[in-house]
């Protein structure tokens, strides 16, 4: 044929490597944030944000002054339009919050988001959508790798966290956050069994589920196991090859099924209370057996494939088995339904369990999954709702929710968020706030409305919508790791949605994008400064090196005016080196700028004595009453 390029030719060799190159750029924007805010505590800490963000933007930058070339559409521009008004609005939100400086910081955290979605929809295309999925689907089979790796291995990776009880958490650094990650590694991992094109990347997707599954169930997260279930229905409605997309399915939750069976039996690997050799006999045979059951994962796709291209179902008989399916669900609801009373019935026994007290731990970490308690959710949900009601128009403010919580009479643990992205929102952003969340979070549904349906954006699909499901009932929103990875998923849904024309954004557009990411880069540069130089001097501190935590302290100051906290690591640093009078002058500075920070009021009260330190003490105590750490540092202080 003539002009046609041939395999292997020099110049198909040349069109790969451009083809290659070309691609680079998103699989270097999903993978790197992805895995690295994901190993880094999950990105929840904002020494782990700001370089993030920079290189993130600076990639908009350079796209806009290099290539302006994109198939982006409406959706996209959309997308990118909501999510930047809800970081303005966050970001007004500083000038009303009852917690300036934290929100500040959610403000970073947000931009943090911005920044990694609108790179991937300007560096990606249509036909870039697989290639998404599998960089998300490597990034979370290498953090689940590892995690897993922490419990078969204990005694190489393994530690024992007091606050997760033995539930798997590392590198994320929360349970409930590890189980969520893994539950969208495996809902991709479906539907990049069903819907690749290579047999081989078939099987691969379907192996990657094996030590998925086993990961998510030694979180022992019950919500991440609901989400599943729900995004795997979400998945076959979003798809119209049901029958394929059933059959992956069986060929990858069987091995993986089986494997959480295993999983489940081993004594020492479920239990609190085990012996250190024990652990790593179980482990490691359990890790054998995971292995053999890869292998068994990628021999029934192999099978599969082999089937598919020798039978041919016809449609009348593919229609019949997915209405089969759903008339199966629907009668097992319904039978459920009619089991337990009907449907008031189902939903007062469902709320009881929920708002019941957590049962009494045992040693045993397999009962978790059988409790349907919230553990303390109710709670934390009502008071949620009680600061919307006295801020109904504005909300308190972005990440004002602690400074609330900790102010109740009834807060008795202490936490910063009130476990419901949701609910949270609504209190610290009010209804304009939520509602732009909200719109944020359904543009990726709009674009699979409109996109040609196919396996893959089904178990993109299912991903995304298992993590809004979660994030209503936990605080996965703060974990910017994995919740960038669901905004990448939700990414995948635009791609979909494209026509795939591409075309020339004008200079105009360009240059203006340009400056704004570069001159966010610079904001964001100085943020990861600041926060990096604070947790420096707090470093030093807990190591005793007073004169480098006064100073790197001294220089977050310079960096992060906005924020009490140098001020108040510096007064510690000057505790540290007995300079009582200058730790009282650092504390009351904080305490100017932020007069309700009940740890400032605390440090003050050991830096001064008699008159001073009772009226710090006592104004400690109004900002926090059910303080453990104030109650036990008061009845240290000698009266003065």
């Amino acid at each position: 044929m003539p002009g046609a390029v041939l395999p292997h030719s020099g110049a198909y060799l040349e069109l790969e490597r451009q083809r290659r190159t070309r691609r680079l750029p998103a699989v270097l924007v999903v993978a790197t944030p992805v895995f690295g805010l994901a190993a880094a505590q999950g990105g929840y800490f904002p020494t782990s944000w700001g370089w993030s963000t920079t290189a993130l933007l600076w990639i908009v930058g350079l796209w806009a002054v290099a290539s302006g070339r994109t198939d982006a559409g409406r959706l996209d521009a959309g997308f990118l339009a909501l999510i930047g008004f809800f970081a303005a609005w966050v970001g007004i939100s500083v000038t009303w919050s009852a917690a300036p400086a934290l929100s500040v910081l959610e403000l970073e955290r947000t931009v943090l988001l911005v920044a990694g979605t609108a790179a991937l929809l300007l560096v990606a295309r249509r036909r870039d959508a697989p290639l998404v999925a599998w960089t998300l689907l490597g990034a979370i089979d290498a953090i689940a790798l590892y995690a897993l790796a922490t419990r078969l291995a204990p005694d190489r990776l393994g530690s024992y966290d007091p606050i997760a009880v033995y539930r798997l958490s590392a590198p994320i650094g929360y349970w409930n956050g590890l189980g969520i990650f893994a539950v969208m590694g495996l809902l991709l991992a479906v539907g990049l069994t069903a819907g690749a094109t290579r047999p081989w990347h078939r099987a691969a997707a379907a192996a990657s589920a094996v030590p998925l599954a086993a990961t998510l169930y030694f979180t022992y997260s019950r919500g991440a196991w609901l989400a599943l279930g729900i995004g795997i229905t979400a998945l076959a409605a979003a798809t119209p090859r049901r029958l394929h997309v059933l059959l992956a399915t069986v060929v990858v939750g069987a091995p993986a099924t089986l494997g959480v069976v295993l999983a489940s039996r081993s004594y020492a690997l479920t239990h609190r209370v085990t012996q250190l050799d024990r652990a790593v006999d179980d482990g490691r045979n359990l890790a054998l057996a995971l292995l053999v059951l890869c292998a068994v994962a990628v021999g029934l796709v192999l099978l599969l494939d082999a089937a598919d291209r020798r039978v041919s179902v016809p449609r009348r008989a593919r229609l019949a088995v997915g209405a089969s399916v759903w008339l199966a669900v629907a009668v097992a609801i319904v039978a459920g339904v009619v089991r337990y009373g009907g449907p008031i019935a189902v939903v007062e026994r469902g709320w009881d369990a929920f708002a019941a007290p957590p049962p009494r731990e045992t040693t045993s970490l397999n009962s978790r999954l059988t409790s349907f308690s919230g553990n303390g959710r109710v709670e934390l949900w009502s008071a949620a709702r009680d600061v919307y009601s006295d801020n109904s128009l504005t909300g308190g403010g972005a990440g004002s929710f602690e400074r609330f919580w900790q102010a109740r009479a009834d807060a008795t643990q202490r936490v910063r968020d009130a476990h419901g992205l949701y609910i949270e929102t609504l209190a610290e952003l009010g209804p304009i706030g939520l509602a732009l969340l909200l719109a944020v979070l359904a543009m990726p549904l709009v674009g699979l409305a409109t996109a040609r349906r196919t396996p893959l954006l089904g178990g993109a699909a299912g991903a995304y919508v298992a993590f809004l499901l979660h994030a209503g009932v936990d605080w996965d929103w703060e974990l910017s790791g994995v919740t960038l990875t669901a905004l990448f998923v939700g990414c995948i849904l635009l791609l979909g949605s494209r026509s795939g024309d591409v075309r020339h954004v004008g200079s105009g557009p360009r240059l203006t994008l340009g400056a704004v990411g570069a001159a966010a880069g610079v904001v964001a540069s100085i943020a990861a400064l600041g926060n990096g130089t604070l947790a420096s001097a707090r470093d030093a501190v807990d190591e005793g090196d007073v004169a480098t935590a006064i100073s790197d302290a001294h220089r977050a100051d310079q960096l992060m005016p906005w924020s009490p906290e140098p001020r108040i690591v510096r007064g510690e640093a000057e505790l540290a080196g007995n300079d009582n009078a200058a730790a009282a002058r650092s504390f009351g500075a904080a305490i100017a700028q932020d007069p309700d920070n009940w740890r400032a009021w605390l440090d003050l009260a050991i830096a001064t004595h008699g008159a001073e330190r009772t009226q710090a003490l006592a104004k400690a105590r109004s900002l926090y009453p059910r303080s453990t750490e104030i109650a036990n540092t008061a009845a240290k202080l000698e009266p003065s």
